[in-house]
């Protein structure tokens, strides 16, 4: 199931984010936000439709490309993502 893949992707997301691997306190609390609204995604009704109408794989793209640290995590949660045909 692919929400379940999402869930294990923003959860090494989580992880890295409690680890304080972002120097950068700015990025750190940009990433932060985009990381609540997808867990506010999860438990909603309709997790692909909210993320669709938040924007959330654009913005999780900024972050891809600007943050060496989380770009594999973000590149795996895009995949798992799209797998929800988002």
């Amino acid at each position: 199931m692919p929400i379940t893949k999402v869930k294990s992707e923003v959860q090494k997301l989580t992880d890295i984010l409690n680890d304080d691997v972002i120097a950068d306190e700015c990025t750190a609390g940009e990433l932060r936000a985009v990381h609540d609204q997808l867990q506010e995604a999860i438990l909603s009704r309709d997790p692909a439709q909210l993320i669709r109408d938040k924007k959330l794989t654009q913005q999780l793209l900024v972050f891809e490309e600007s943050n060496p640290l989380v770009g594999k995590v973000i590149k795996d949660l895009m995949t798992a993502l799209s797998g929800m045909g988002i």
